[in-house]
């Protein structure tokens, strides 16, 4: 009876093993961004529809934004593994923190040491040194025109489309101290829309608005397994540059007024593991290899470690 229970308790075992094995399908991911500077503006007048609606994973908010007032407000603060795991939860404590973020987002970003993914855990963001792209990210440089956006190196599981969630990316300049998000230049509505009566706000609120960034790149990567690796960016790039408005309105006659242009890259491409891949756009460019990769129950299995009981 004891031999039928243990063997009936081991079949069930490696079943479940094997069914955790077909949902945890790990890769490893390497994405490089970069503007073309100087190339012929292709902008989209209206934003498409196929942006993704989940909650996305974000690695790069945790090494960069700074709560200010979490501390007054009760918040504990999370940090880098609860961003990943509890997204939401995470993202309603900013909404409720004063939160400051730099200028600035660095090319490159990585994880301060090397990590690897462990079984059943979140998207693991890498250190630098553990990137493959480093000799072609520097041949692209020399090329006349090439900006550098963003590059980094993740691990994830790859799941159904249903079931996958999108990588938030962003990176550059903020432009929200001189442009709002319609584009206009901050404090300077568009000039067909001024009005002969000044309009006064008169719903007091002395409650100051935390001004929400708007970054040089931003957007979302969605990777997802259906028989085969599909790839889906919603990613868009910020141009300063100027909009033509007429100088008063109701006439023909047309100025130039300071103008952020929205580009936006949205793909949907079937890949194959291990090769490099490049989604192309006449104003930016996304080079991406995801790469096959020990399994992170090979890391940390038992059955690699030494029988204690057989050393001599």
């Amino acid at each position: 009876m004891f031999k039928k229970s243990l063997l009936l308790v081991t079949t069930l075992a490696s079943l479940s093993g094997a069914a955790w094995a077909d949902t945890e399908r790990w890769f490893e991911v390497e994405v490089y961004l970069f503007e073309r500077q100087g190339s012929q503006l292709e902008e989209t007048l209206t934003l498409p529809g196929n942006r993704h609606s989940r909650q996305p994973i974000d690695m790069i908010s945790p090494l960069f934004a700074t709560d200010i007032t979490g501390a007054s407000l009760g918040l504990e603060g999370c940090n880098a593994q609860q961003w990943l795991e509890t997204p939401a939860e995470c993202d309603k404590q900013l909404q409720q923190a004063q939160v400051t973020h730099p200028s600035q987002i660095p090319t490159t970003i990585g994880a301060p040491e090397p990590k690897y993914a462990t079984l059943g855990a979140g998207t693991v963001l890498l250190a630098d040194s553990q990137s493959q792209f480093g000799a072609m990210i520097n041949t692209l440089k020399r090329e006349a025109g090439h900006k550098s956006l963003l590059h980094m190196t993740w691990q994830q599981s790859m799941l159904p489309r249903h079931q996958a969630k999108p990588v938030r990316l962003y990176a550059g300049e903020d432009y929200s101290d001189r442009f709002n998000e319609d584009g206009y230049a901050v404090n300077a509505a568009p000039q067909n829309e001024t009005s002969v009566i000044p309009e006064f706000n008169f719903d007091l609120n002395f409650d100051e608005k935390q001004v929400t960034p708007i970054w040089a790149l931003e957007g979302t990567l969605n990777i997802y397994l259906n028989h085969y690796l599909y790839v889906e960016t919603a990613l868009t790039l910020h141009r300063e540059g100027s909009k033509a408005q007429p100088q008063v309105a109701g006439e023909n006659e047309m100025t130039q007024i300071p103008y952020l242009h929205n580009i936006y890259m949205t793909q949907n491409k079937r890949v194959r593991s291990d090769e490099i891949h490049y989604f192309d756009h006449p104003n930016m460019g996304m080079i991406l290899q995801i790469r096959k990769m020990e399994q992170p129950e090979e890391f940390h299995s038992p059955l690699s470690q030494p029988d204690e009981t057989t050393q001599g």
